[in-house]
């Protein structure tokens, strides 16, 4: 039989059906289930429910599924569901260019909507028997509190407490123990108090070794110590650093370092012990034995149950595209609890990120992506960090943090540390809470940056000759732009100064406007730059208002002229012949040779100051080199500094209408974290 009419038929059958109601009916439901999401779905840890055929056993899992998808034309967008309860890894979960999909089908990592879902680095610890020979030298009231615990094997061969903290680290790899309400402490001389926790050096040694202390009331012996670490700032306020100890005289209060602090020991400096066991004396307290692997710990009432840091880092992606992470909480590592370097459209988002040693997120050499509407707390270092586009074309990276709270971080590394660290050129950081911890609120380095609608508040507080939003020490550093900020509360100790918005060593062409200054110490001040704008800002209880130094033309002077110095080399660094930069800046390839330590060119016009003083010069500084025009500064009975609205009601009474509404100041509208309980 032939089967050209059976052809013609089927032909004929499939025209009809194509162009039929049934037909559209059954192609949309196809589309749409093409369209809709795959979720793949980890159970927690331990998960002793019944087994579900569609449950992974671990992360590291599912991902291995959502690869193989996409290696088989999986084009949807895929979930990866973390169930609720913890989740325990103990190496970085690594996703990268064989997990991607698209802007429209990307793949996401989620959390329950409650909040539960915790990604952690940290094992529980087993308790073991208390050796005899360690129980004897904690200090008597101690001895019936500090239980043993042994630690992993894996952590055996790692340093007991750190590696020395100087001048140049970022961002810290420390063993951490912990309990549910956060990291314990090393044990420390002195314990944190009224001073808080310091006592000062007497008399440094020549050669930045040695030195002895002022105050030994109450020290502990140390004479069977053997990792004991002190940390101090030794020779500036600004900066502290973490040093082990390589000998010590406790008849002479004298204490011998490995490495010498950066510039040496100052007599006076502050100073503490850290990890000694005879300092074991109250609870929140660890330290560890490094002949047999123990742990000694004096856990905080009612927290019996430790647990140690041992992932580096929680998840690593390195060229991954359009992948997001959202209602996780991801806690405890060694380093940094998420780094991303290269690809491209990577958010984390709603999400809370706590309890680092090191960073909250890395992100480096990535197009497009960032941190929005999350929470980050209690991080050792800086807590994010943002590095791309390309300084060379001026090409811009498109990363942001936005809508998102900030606080206790830097920690471990207290000084150098930021909230927020942008490099390269083009990041945004807008409508973020950075309040209450010691480190900066933002450090900008690179170009074209935007600092936009964040409330900034007590940080830095107990240092010196520093700020909460900080640039410096690159002259080719250009076109960041700080603006409808609210700074408050921004002060120190007794014999220090911080400033609000610190253009450090010769910082230049940033432009300030539309701040509102509240109760902040020293609220501008600009190191020696020039061509910065500072514009339609409020100064309230801030004085002065704008300081100005030339320190170019004094003690900076070798540094812009020594060729091998850090100055010369950021400026060689940079392509400032080349057309991109030639067109943005066209002066800058010269500016070497035209009196660069000159500070000009700075516009301070059109501000309005309530109870402070208006500009302080110093260091050679000319006001005739800058333009100062229309600052207008209100005296009298000023209003209460932390009420914006009483502030708002004075400047109109006097005539002037702010450019600026402080009650839409405050971040305090973010949404709230989703997450219940800050401190677990």
């Amino acid at each position: 039989m032939s089967l050209g009419p059976l052809r013609s038929a089927a032909a004929f059958l499939a025209a009809v059906l194509i162009g039929s109601p049934l037909f559209g009916f059954i192609a949309a439901v196809r589309a749409g289930e093409a369209k809709a999401p795959l979720i793949l779905r980890v159970a927690p840890t331990g998960d002793r429910a019944p087994r579900r055929d569609d449950r992974f056993k671990d992360l590291p899992l599912a991902l291995a599924r959502v690869a193989a998808l996409r290696r088989q034309g999986a084009g949807r967008a895929i979930v990866v569901e973390l169930e609720p309860g913890t989740h325990r890894i103990s190496a970085p979960v690594r996703i990268g260019p064989d997990h991607a999909g698209t802007a429209e089908a990307p793949l996401i990592l989620r959390g329950a909507a409650d909040g539960s879902s915790r990604l952690v680095g940290s094992v529980p610890l087993a308790p073991a028997s208390l050796p005899p020979r360690l129980r004897a030298r904690l200090p008597a009231s101690a001895r019936g509190a500090v239980r043993a615990y042994q630690l992993p094997e894996a952590l055996r061969g790692e340093l007991a407490y750190r590696a020395p903290r100087r001048l140049r680290e970022t961002h810290p790899r420390v063993t951490e123990i912990f309990d549910a309400g956060g990291a314990l402490r090393p044990a420390q001389w002195p314990n944190p108090g009224p001073n808080p926790g310091w006592t000062t050096v007497a008399a440094a040694e020549a050669g930045g070794l040695a030195f002895t202390l002022k105050d030994a009331s109450g020290l502990p012996d140390l004479s069977l110590e053997r990792d004991l670490w002190v940390e101090g700032f030794w020779r500036w306020d600004w900066l502290l650093e973490t040093l082990h100890v390589a000998q010590v005289d406790q008849r002479r209060r004298r204490l011998e370092l490995d490495l010498p602090p950066y510039e040496g020991i100052r007599d006076g400096a502050r100073m503490r012990l850290v990890h000694a066991l005879g300092a074991l004396d109250e609870p929140g307290e660890w330290w560890r034995d490094g002949e047999s692997g123990l742990l000694l710990a004096w856990p905080s009432p009612g927290a019996a149950d430790l647990e140690v840091s041992l992932a580096e880092t929680l998840i690593r992606a390195d060229g991954a595209r359009h992948l997001r992470i959202e209602r996780l909480r991801l806690e405890r590592a060694r380093g940094d609890l998420i780094v991303v370097r290269g690809g491209e459209d990577i958010e984390i988002r709603a999400s809370e990120m706590a309890w680092a040693a090191g960073r909250a997120a890395v992100f480096e050499g990535v197009t497009g992506g960032g941190v929005s509407g999350s929470t980050v707390h209690d991080i050792g270092a800086s807590a994010v960090r943002l590095v791309g586009g390309d300084r060379a074309t001026l090409r811009r990276g498109g990363l942001f943090v936005r809508d998102t709270r900030f606080t206790r971080f830097s920690r471990l590394s207290q000084t150098q540390s930021s909230a927020i660290e942008l490099d390269g050129v083009g990041a945004e950081a807008s409508g973020n809470l950075i309040t209450d911890a010691i480190g900066y609120a933002i450090y900008l380095r690179g170009n074209d940056h935007v600092f936009r609608g964040n409330e900034v508040a007590r940080l830095i507080h107990g240092l010196s000759d520093t700020g909460a939003i900080y640039a410096g020490r690159d002259f080719t550093a250009r076109g960041s732009v700080i603006e409808d900020n609210y700074v408050h509360d921004i002060r120190t100790g007794p014999g220090m100064e911080v400033k609000g918005v610190y253009l450090d060593d010769m910082a230049s062409g940033f432009t300030i406007r539309r701040n509102l200054f509240v109760d902040v110490q020293q609220p501008v001040f600009i190191g020696g730059g020039n061509d910065n704008t500072i514009t339609r800002n409020v100064f309230v209880a801030s004085s002065p208002m704008v300081a100005l130094d030339a320190r170019g033309l004094t003690w900076m002077k070798p540094s812009l002229n020594e060729a091998d110095s850090e100055f010369r080399a950021a400026f060689a660094a940079m392509p400032l012949d080349s057309a991109p930069w030639r067109m943005r800046y066209p002066k800058l390839a010269e500016a070497l040779t035209d009196e660069p330590g000159v500070a000009r060119n700075n516009q301070i016009v059109d501000n309005v100051s309530i109870g402070s003083d208006d500009l302080a010069l110093t260091d050679k500084a000319e006001a005739g080199r800058q333009i100062i025009l229309f600052n207008t500064r209100l005296d009298g009975p000023a209003p209460n500094p932390g009420d914006l609205e009483a502030l708002a009601r004075f400047t109109a009474e006097r005539g002037i209408t702010l450019r600026l509404d402080p009650s839409k100041m405050r971040r305090d509208g973010l949404p709230a974290s989703p997450f219940t309980d800050a401190r677990r």
